[in-house]
């Protein structure tokens, strides 16, 4: 087992809260209010904007709340009637676009192009309104889908074909899928497939919820706050590893996300946070 000494960050404690933080390492704090729902977003300096939508939605439905690389949108997706529904609003707070997403929806990602991922599970991979067998999906901010040759590609390489799309992650330009056939990882940009892992280790079966990729190897999260490390040499076994403070005690996780730079948990005592360039203080 490994154990990440994590800096704390934040004390303000929002129980039940969605949480997110992108890679530019703003972090996304949605409460529920009377007419609406409202994120707090709090940039690296600590700086805090405040941006609502008039609409009563549980923060439990919340699936994306974020802001756009280039700064001029955001991305809202949440739940309803079983269905992932997307709304796109200007910075002023117009909404500018709305959309939903396919039957079996089971990840995303907006990355650095202003592209929105959606990763689709067993059940939209093998729907017949989707009769290529796509596993994953690339749109852009006016809901239109770009074409994309993943799963093509991963055939023609014979890598294992994609029965579930489980998490995706972005890291120097490339998309990361974690996905089922036993446990498998896909490097890819729009246009071709770069390289595959295929971990046989039957220790990492199961379900994952997020993926991210430093020079350590994959970092990998299951219902949110169990957290473990398939080494950057696959054949190596995988690392279960735990939070603790600056002070050796271990974190009562409630949430961890993971970003192309850092590890973030929601603990009972605040929000934490461990860098991946800090690799000195995995123990």
């Amino acid at each position: 087992m490994k154990k990440l000494i994590m800096n704390k960050i934040q004390k303000v404690i929002n129980d039940g809260c969605f949480f997110h933080v992108d890679n530019h390492e703003r972090m996304y704090i949605c409460k529920k209010g009377n007419t609406g729902i409202s994120f707090s977003i709090i940039d690296l300096s600590g700086d805090i904007q405040g941006f609502e939508i008039n609409e009563q939605i549980p923060c439990e439905d919340i699936i994306l709340f974020q802001q756009s690389s280039d700064d001029r949108r955001y991305v809202f997706i949440y739940s309803k009637m079983y269905e992932y529904k997307v709304k796109v609003f200007s910075a002023d707070g117009k909404e500018e676009c709305a959309f939903s997403l396919p039957s079996g929806a089971s990840c995303n990602l907006l990355d650095e192009k202003q592209n929105l991922w959606v990763g689709l599970s067993d059940e939209g991979i093998y729907d017949d309104e989707n009769p290529s067998g796509h596993s994953v999906l690339c749109f852009t901010l006016d809901g239109q889908l770009k074409e994309t040759h993943i799963d093509q590609q991963l055939s023609e390489i014979y890598a294992p074909a994609v029965d579930d799309c489980y998490a995706l992650a972005e890291k120097n330009g490339l998309i990361y899928m974690l996905y089922y056939s036993d446990t498998v990882i896909a490097a890819f940009d729009e246009a071709d497939v770069k390289r595959v892992w295929i971990i046989s280790d039957k220790e990492y079966s199961g379900v994952y919820d997020q993926l991210a990729v430093s020079d350590d190897g994959f970092w990998i999260c299951k219902d949110e706050h169990s957290l473990s490390l398939i080494p950057a040499d696959v054949s190596l076994p995988k690392q279960e590893v735990k939070c603790y403070d600056s002070e050796g005690h271990e974190l009562s996780i409630q949430q961890l996300r993971l970003t192309m730079n850092a590890i973030y948990a929601i603990s009972d005592s605040g929000i934490y946070k461990w860098d991946f360039s800090k690799r000195e203080k995995i123990k």
